[in-house]
């Protein structure tokens, strides 16, 4: 057999065994990657205290994490009660405008499906599907609870450990990549960390942004449950194009409770602070971070989604951009262009 020959064999088994591998491994692989993502984060907040204080690494990795914790504990404490007591008042809200939208659907003569389930319920069906399929389809809310709490562990330290000393576990995946592709493959993680670096940080801001202006223009229209709605919206943010749509839904209803009149204006002023997020917020934080095209995007949390579940939608776009930049840099061109380049001819 030619050697080219026997090389296109090897590398097509290696391929096929590495997607077996990874889809057998695929909540695992989302696991540790969502580990990774965190320590992106330790590491970005990390360096930026090192302008500040030119302390060693270690050092300023703990008062990043103690910083972290604190944060935490204090939003916690300053509107840990008065979340919990505004989700009693919207939940009331949003099972009395479901009933009463059911109403006017079946008036329509639709009947929509209930699974036997509360409105509450049935709405958190509509907005994630299957969340049981995150913790590898648990049984029962115990085990939920437990595989929750097993997952964030898991993640957080990952995360700690690939903050610590990032460059230890660069060299070590260095180490297996054949040495006259070593440098190039190095560059390529280099940029995919600064792109899946800049991302994130975007994430972050716009999502704070988006969470206090929605919580304060609620609070100011007497929309009840405002600051749990804001929150909300904040966090599904985190998914881009159906993040917003999601958290849009909540909020509508809870307007419309003050009347349809504000349930317009609450609209209007959702779409403006969305506007604004997306076409002059995000392209200044962003410009520095990997594009990802709205067709890809949504195409990789159709898809996620439909594997993975909510696990899968909300790590679809990192993953994405991630993986764009190793296929644009070693494959379009380091392979493609290198094929396309003419031979120089030599000289007589």
């Amino acid at each position: 057999m030619p050697r080219t020959t026997t090389q296109t064999v090897l590398i097509a088994a290696a391929a096929g065994a590495g997607l077996f591998l990874a889809w057998t491994a695929a909540e695992t692989l989302l696991l540790v990657f969502a580990g990774l993502l965190l320590g992106v984060l330790l590491d970005t907040l990390t360096r930026g205290l090192g302008a500040v204080l030119p302390l060693a690494r270690g050092w300023r990795l703990a008062i990043v994490c103690l910083g972290l914790l604190a944060l935490l504990a204090g939003a916690l404490a300053w509107g840990g009660y008065a979340l919990v007591s505004e989700w009693d008042q919207l939940a009331k809200v949003l099972s009395d405008q479901l009933k009463a939208l059911r109403y006017q659907i079946d008036n329509l003569g639709i009947t929509p499906p209930t699974d036997g389930k509360d409105d509450i319920q049935t709405l958190a069906g509509w907005l994630l599907p299957d969340p049981g399929r995150l913790f590898g389809g648990a049984r029962s809310a115990f085990s939920a609870a437990l595989g929750m709490i097993g997952s964030a562990v898991v993640i957080l330290l990952i995360g700690v450990f690939a903050a610590a000393d990032p460059t230890l576990y660069r060299s070590g995946f260095l180490a297996l990549i054949p040495s006259a592709r070593r440098r190039r493959v190095g560059e390529v993680l280099d940029e995919m960390a600064t792109a899946l670096r800049w991302w994130l940080v975007g994430q972050l801001v716009t999502m704070a942004v988006v969470g206090v202006s929605i919580g304060i223009v609620l609070t100011l229209l007497g929309v009840p449950g405002a600051m749990l709605l804001g929150l909300q919206a904040a966090i599904v943010n985190f998914i881009p194009y159906l993040g917003p749509l999601v958290a849009a839904i909540p909020i509508l209803l809870a307007a419309a409770s003050l009347g349809l009149w504000m349930a317009a204006w609450v609209l209007g002023v959702y779409l403006v602070i969305q506007t604004i997020e997306g076409y002059v917020l995000m392209p200044l934080i962003q410009d520095r971070a990997v594009h990802v095209p709205p067709v890809l995007a949504l195409a990789a949390l159709l898809l996620f989604g439909a594997l993975f579940g909510a696990a899968g939608v909300a790590m679809a776009i990192p993953l994405t951009a991630v993986l764009r930049v190793a296929v644009l840099r070693l494959y379009v061109e380091d392979v493609l262009r290198a094929r396309r380049e003419p031979v120089p001819s030599q000289a007589a």
